[in-house]
């Protein structure tokens, strides 16, 4: 299973190797790592927030950490328990005044498509565990944003925008929709990375596939 970040981490070993050997060893003796200010910084987000989801799995929660998809990107985190499964987007916004509205996020006036696109992930997420569960699962979007000094939430939506560092009380609030099996189940599906593969792909088989 990946550690919180790991597809940003792949992306700063790439970056890594197009420096000559000189900047590397320099960046390694300081202790400065190389990368993109905006990928390290979301790196540093995601690892927040995977340390923060961590209480839940005393209480039975799967949580997987960089879930890749067919297009390169990855899902930030996938958390299973109780209430359903949780699609969640990292954004990492330092000492930033966040407002909710119900099309787009506001990061100090500047507006950004989260909700879109949480949306369409967790969309994607809930027709492919149908598929293999055999049964329909509750997904729900999440933007987690981290270090935001304020979050507003302006309006009512599906997309739930809640502070990084309070994710896991907020996540565990939501009302059981699923039997400690159902748990078992999604997760035994969820963690092969041949299920993910498949996301946003045509099944032309006239069944339900199988489990990996």
């Amino acid at each position: 299973m990946n550690a919180p970040g790991a597809g940003l981490q792949s992306m700063l070993r790439r970056d890594e190797r197009t420096h000559n050997v000189w900047v590397r060893l320099v960046a390694k003796a300081t202790r400065n790592p190389l990368g993109a200010p905006t990928t390290l910084l979301g790196l540093e987000g995601e690892r927040i927030v995977g340390a923060n989801l961590e209480p839940l799995r005393v209480s039975g929660w799967k949580i997987l950490h960089g879930v890749p998809l067919p297009s390169g990107a990855d899902i930030d985190h996938v958390v299973i328990g109780s209430p359903g499964v949780f699609t969640i987007n990292t954004k990492h916004h330092p000492d930033a005044t966040v407002r909710v509205g119900d099309r787009m996020v506001s990061v100090n006036r500047n507006s950004f498509p989260y909700l879109a696109n949480a949306a369409f992930e967790a969309t994607r997420t809930a027709e492919l565990l149908r598929r293999w569960c055999g049964f329909e699962v509750p997904v729900h979007p999440v933007v987690a944003v981290v270090g935001a000094r304020k979050i507003t939430q302006e309006t009512a939506s599906p997309v739930i925008v809640v502070a990084g560092e309070q994710i896991a009380a907020n996540l565990a609030s939501a009302p059981t929709q699923l039997t400690p099996e159902h748990v078992e189940r999604i997760f035994t599906i969820a963690r092969h990375r041949h299920v993910w593969s498949q996301l946003g792909a045509h099944n032309r088989r006239s069944r339900q596939p199988g489990p990996p």
